[in-house]
């Protein structure tokens, strides 16, 4: 698993024209939401933030064309439809990255559950080929790890990925609030876009 991993890493970065871009998200109103939703529901019903996270990718990759799809052949191909991935590491070493289907669409709740079920199958090696092939886009998040900006390599044929880092405490211009430090990888749009887009609007979802 590893040395597939390393192969195709190796390869995207020899093949594929990175760029990246960074920036810190104010989240202070999003982790106190999400505080206050798990404190009034069942642990069954508790959210995790990279659940919201990806709901933010999904509505900002259906706003602005250029990050959500595919090249082949030597051009881009747009997805009609957001399907973002999740890193998940594996215990036994290596890393896929499955898909939540129609992610824009789906509920905070509905993400949940199936953010927990992709993880619960990846571990036992359940996932099937066409949840590993589906991202239009993929999320990685090192937040846990209290990594402070992530910025990952692209998986071919997919053109963008965003990578998360540690949110906590962090002085921003309004005091000492909570943040997001994230990175955003790209090579089909060009930097003003992916300028615009790397804010993704964490209350959008919260609406």
């Amino acid at each position: 698993m590893r040395a597939a991993i390393a192969a195709a890493m190796s390869r995207s970065k020899r093949e594929i024209p990175h760029y990246y871009l960074a920036t810190t998200v104010d989240v202070t109103c999003t982790v106190e939401w999400l505080a206050a939703h798990n404190a009034a529901v069942p642990v069954t019903g508790r959210l995790l933030l990279p659940v919201l996270l990806v709901k933010a990718i999904a509505l900002a990759c259906r706003e602005q064309a250029g990050f959500s799809g595919f090249y082949r052949d030597d051009h881009y191909e747009p997805a009609p439809v957001v399907h973002v991935g999740v890193a998940v590491a594996l215990r036994g070493g290596g890393l896929v990255a499955p898909a939540l289907a129609d992610t824009a669409t789906r509920s905070l709740a509905g993400l949940m559950d199936g953010f927990r079920d992709l993880v619960t199958r990846a571990r036992a090696g359940r996932l099937r080929a066409s949840e590993l092939a589906a991202p239009t886009i993929i999320l990685t998040s090192l937040g846990e790890a209290s990594v402070d900006t992530v910025l990952p390599i692209i998986q071919p044929p997919q053109v963008a990925i965003v990578g998360a880092g540690f949110a906590g405490a962090q002085a921003l211009e309004s005091g000492e609030d909570g943040a997001v430090h994230g990175g955003l990888g790209g090579f089909v749009a060009d930097g003003d876009l992916a300028g615009d887009a790397d804010r993704p609007g964490l209350e959008v979802v919260l609406a």
